[in-house]
C-alpha cells in the first residue's frame, strides 16, 4: 500500500474530477463575490463567475480556512502515513507560510513544499509528485527533488483588460485608463514568487507572438537546454472553449509541438480577468509525457 498521498490546492486547476482520476487530493480555494463566499469546484462554475465578472460584481481573493486545511489534511492521514501538501506560490498569497505553520502540529507527517508556483506549472509539479510516490518515495524525498527543479519553468501571461489589474493594485488607475485606450496588452511572466512585466506591446496578435517569441527565447538562453524536447509547453485561458482551442492551435502550429491547455484558476482569474491567458515552458523530470 502506498504511503505518501499528495495534496495540493485548486490554483493548482486541478478539478475535483481530476483529482480522482489523478490519485490526489485537492483544496478547493475561497473567495467572494459581492461579499457571498464561493469555493472553486463546489459552489460555482467557471461560467458563472465570469459572468458575474463581466456583469461588475466586487470579487476578491482570501486564503482558506485553517480548519478547512486541517479537516483535508486528517481525513487524508486516516488513509495514508503522510502526506506532502503543494499550494501555490508563497510570493502570490499567505496560504503557503499558514500551511507551513499548521503543519508543525502533525510531527512530520505532513511536508508543505513551497515550489513558487501555481496553475499549470503547479498542477505538474502535483503529477510529478504523484508519480514519485507511487516509486515509493517518501514526502520529504519529493519535497526535496520537486525543490531542485522548482525554477525549471516560466509562465507568460497577458490580460484582455486592465481593469482587473488595476481592481488588484498592481497597476495604477492612470496607467490601466491610457493602456485602455492605446490598447497596450501588457506581457507578464512569472518565475518564482513574483510577477514581473517583460514589455508592453499593443494590440492581442502582437502580444502573442512576442509571448511565442520569449518562450522559444527561453529554451536556449534561460534554461540552457538544446531543444524544446526537454519541456512541456503548457496553456491556461479564461475564455470559451472554442476560443481556447484557437489559442492552443496558433501555439503548436508556431512550436510544432503538442501543447495543453488549462482554464485559469479562478483564484488567479479574480486578479487578470475575463478573456486572460498564459503560456508556460516546464522542463521535463522524466522523459516520458505526463498528462498535463
Amino acid at each position: 500500500m502506498e504511503k505518501t498521498a499528495v495534496v495540493t490546492d485548486s490554483n493548482s486547476g486541478i478539478s475535483q474530477e481530476k483529482a480522482k482520476k489523478y490519485g490526489v487530493y485537492v483544496l478547493p480555494m475561497p473567495f467572494y463575490i459581492d461579499d457571498e463566499l464561493y469555493l472553486e469546484g463546489q459552489t460555482i462554475t467557471h461560467e458563472e463567475f465570469f459572468q458575474k465578472q463581466k456583469n461588475g460584481s466586487v470579487i476578491y481573493t482570501s486564503q482558506p480556512n485553517p480548519y478547512d486545511v486541517t479537516q483535508l489534511w486528517e481525513r487524508v492521514l486516516k488513509e495514508y502515513e503522510e502526506l506532502i501538501y503543494i499550494p501555490m506560490s508563497s510570493g502570490l498569497s499567505s496560504s503557503c507560510d499558514t500551511a507551513m505553520a499548521l503543519a508543525r502540529q502533525y510531527e512530520g507527517k505532513v511536508v508543505v513544499a513551497d515550489l513558487g508556483r501555481v496553475s499549470v506549472t503547479q498542477k505538474l509539479a502535483v503529477l510529478e509528485a504523484r508519480r514519485m510516490a507511487q516509486q515509493g518515495l517518501n514526502a520529504l524525498e519529493i519535497s526535496s527533488r520537486l525543490q531542485y527543479v522548482k525554477n525549471e519553468c516560466i509562465i507568460y501571461l497577458t490580460v484582455d483588460h486592465l481593469k482587473y489589474l488595476k481592481q488588484s493594485g498592481r497597476i495604477s488607475a492612470s496607467s490601466a485608463m491610457v493602456g485602455n485606450v492605446l490598447n497596450i496588452k501588457p506581457l507578464l511572466y512569472l518565475q518564482g514568487e513574483k510577477v514581473e512585466v517583460a514589455e508592453k506591446v499593443r494590440g492581442d496578435k502582437a502580444v502573442r507572438k512576442k509571448m511565442m517569441q520569449a518562450v522559444e527565447r527561453d529554451i536556449t538562453e534561460r534554461f540552457h537546454a538544446g531543444s524544446l524536447e526537454e519541456f512541456y509547453l503548457a496553456a491556461a485561458a479564461s475564455m470559451p472553449l472554442e476560443d481556447a482551442k484557437k489559442l492552443k492551435d496558433s501555439f503548436e502550429a508556431y512550436f510544432g509541438a503538442s501543447c495543453s491547455m488549462s482554464s485559469i484558476p479562478l483564484s488567479i482569474a479574480a486578479h487578470l480577468g475575463y478573456g486572460s491567458y498564459g503560456l508556460a515552458l516546464i522542463r521535463k523530470m522524466e522523459k516520458q509525457a505526463a498528462n498535463i
